[in-house]
């Protein structure tokens, strides 16, 4: 076989390099159809890490794991067309902003993205539709409150999410939502029909199976839940977790109890709820 001039050498490389960042992007595009095991299997090497900076910065472990799903599949050397690095691909001014040196160093790459997710759940008061948007498309396009707009990425987010968290939901809310939305539009019967099918397949979706319900942006505490004047912290829990079980929105469980970023909390500490 003949021997490729520099020129031609150059181009061949940088076509091959070209393909295997595709190849790469294009595997993460899908990973989250994957069955859980695969998933689980993919994850494996980097749980002390996820499991780690997901305690430290008060984040589920499931929700970095599905950030990495559909960010990079578990590839440490992904790289993305404007400079995003590593598991998490934090953009480069991002990455800057919260103190990752190491791109492709897998470690620092989880604590760096779970304190940026940890930091739009704050933003966001637990509205994980808006956080992991806002992981996506930048907090500045995604106000609180405001529209989403970028919904097919939250839907494989959350696709995996279920997975992770052990309940896996065939149609996710973003996609529910969206195929109400066109159906109510239709003026045939068929179509109306079929619309009327997929929100109530939503609000059994919202109401039983999905564990990424945490929208809890101006609520208040359902009276109902909270039955006590404290409560336990167990290991593994976070504020989010505490909100979840008590129904006292995370603001108030922070001014409370004055806990400070990022709201760490100790097994067997005691939270005030009233």
């Amino acid at each position: 076989m003949d021997k490729l001039n520099p020129y031609t050498a150059s181009f061949v490389l940088a076509g091959a390099f070209m393909f295997t960042q595709s190849f790469q992007a294009a595997e993460a595009a899908g990973c989250q159809t994957l069955s859980k095991e695969s998933l689980e299997t993919k994850a494996d090497p980097y749980e002390q890490a996820i499991r780690t900076a997901a305690q430290k910065y008060g984040v589920k472990h499931e929700l970095v794991k599905a950030v990495i799903t559909v960010e990079s599949c578990f590839k440490k050397r992904a790289r993305g067309s404007s400079g995003e690095k590593g598991l998490m691909q934090l953009m480069p001014a991002t990455a800057q902003r919260f103190n990752l040196k190491s791109g492709y160093n897998p470690w620092q790459n989880i604590h760096a993205g779970t304190k940026y997710l940890s930091y739009l759940l704050e933003r966001y008061d637990g509205d994980l539709s808006r956080t992991v948007a806002a992981y996506n498309a930048g907090e500045g396009n995604i106000r609180p409150g405001g529209k989403i707009r970028n919904p097919y990425y939250v839907s494989k987010v959350m696709n995996a999410y279920g997975k992770f968290a052990g309940a896996y939901q065939r149609t996710s809310l973003v996609t529910a939502k969206a195929e109400a939305g066109k159906e109510v539009e239709s003026k045939s019967r068929k179509a109306r029909k079929k619309a009327s099918k997929a929100t109530l397949e939503l609000a059994n979706a919202e109401a039983n199976v999905l564990p990424w319900k945490e929208k809890i942006r101006g609520r208040v505490a359902d009276a109902s839940k909270v039955r006590t004047q404290a409560f336990t912290v167990k290991p593994g829990h976070t504020v989010y977790e505490v909100m979840r079980q008590t129904g006292v929105p995370v603001k108030r469980l922070i001014s409370m109890n004055k806990l400070a970023m990022p709201y760490h909390l100790q097994a067997g500490q005691k939270l005030r709820l009233s």
